[in-house]
């Protein structure tokens, strides 16, 4: 554990000056702060994803040197910081290596990201903490948590108690414009992504700069709206709001087909690097990052009532409900090799 924490103390102070060398230099720096995670990344996903950027980065007209400047510049840099190391080293490092420390001894699969209900209607706060606290030991340090109800202090105080994790936050515009911002205001591991088609979008993403937050936009998949994501209109609309991603989540229904389409068109947008934003599809990109850090892909959330999902559907029943059993008793009944 003292090694963990005095190589993240070194690659913090290293981060800090690059930082401050982007401010100065942007596309040599980024260029270098590439270049320096790839001699210090040890993790499979963490090579992979560090050798496609450099690859990009060789584009000297490429989009996503705007986007580097635009995060560096209008985000609180102690924000940067934890959420890039609780994502990169924590999760990605420390977490990875836990995860498949775990898997190979357990003989079930952990996922590197869990979907939890979170708010007064969500997951119950002491029962969150358990399930973060029990995943935590198993590897993961990623949360997405979906607002369900309002979002009181008890609700921050788990994100605040939870420090080296990553929670990814899916709020509405009416929420950002509420109270939330004042709330969040102390905490520096949270990346909120606000769902798209509110009028007030434009309002939300002025608030989100004004508090220095690393954000961006996530919106439901449907057959009837899903042509329309991948056009330049609406790509250009999503820069105007200075998002820094653009998640596509899957919607109630499955099909292979247009997932697999959903798939191409994302990853061919993000090659082509037109746009100051990553576009995400969470789906096909979550379960390549689950297959790069322990070879099985596998997605696990928790409903309001405590209830596990998979892919193959709900989990009925007193063995598969985070309020009745531990973490680990219920991975071993829904994941299993």
């Amino acid at each position: 554990m003292k090694q963990e924490v005095l190589a993240r103390t070194i690659i913090e102070t290293m981060l800090n000056k690059a930082l401050r060398d982007i401010e100065r230099d942007p596309d040599r720096s980024i260029r270098n702060l590439i270049d320096l995670g790839i001699n210090f990344a040890k993790g499979r996903f963490q090579q992979e994803f560090l050798h496609v950027l450099q690859e990009m980065m060789k584009n000297e007209q490429s989009a996503y040197y705007t986007l580097v400047k635009n995060v560096v510049s209008d985000t609180d840099h102690r924000r940067l910081m934890t959420i890039g190391m609780n994502i990169g080293f924590q999760a990605c490092t420390v977490g990875a290596t836990l995860i498949r420390d775990n898997e190979e001894r357990l003989h079930f699969n952990i996922p590197w990201i869990y979907q939890v209900n979170f708010g007064e209607k969500g997951l119950p706060c002491e029962d969150l903490d358990k399930l973060i606290r029990q995943g935590k030991e198993l590897g993961t340090f990623i949360y997405l948590l979906n607002a369900d109800g309002s979002i009181g202090e008890e609700h921050i105080s788990i994100l605040k108690k939870h420090n080296d994790c990553a929670f990814i936050l899916l709020v509405t515009a009416e929420k950002i414009l509420g109270n939330l911002m004042d709330r969040l205001e102390s905490t520096c591991n949270c990346l909120i992504l606000v769902e798209d088609g509110s009028e007030l979008m434009a309002e939300a993403a002025d608030e989100l700069k004004k508090h220095e937050f690393l954000y961006g936009i996530y919106l439901r998949c449907s057959r009837e709206a899903e042509e329309r994501y991948f056009k330049s209109e609406y790509l250009e609309q999503i820069t105007d709001t200075g998002a820094s991603f653009c998640v596509l989540m899957p919607g109630d229904q499955f099909s292979f087909e247009e997932d697999m389409l959903r798939k191409e068109k994302t990853a061919q947008i993000r090659g082509q690097q037109e746009y100051p934003f990553i576009l995400v599809d969470y789906t096909s990109d979550v379960q390549r990052i689950d297959r790069v850090i322990s070879n099985d892909s596998c997605a696990v959330a928790f409903d309001s009532e405590g209830y596990v999902y998979t892919d193959t559907g709900k989990w009925q029943g007193s063995p598969y409900n985070i309020r009745c059993i531990d973490l680990r008793n219920i991975l071993e009944n829904v994941t299993k090799k």
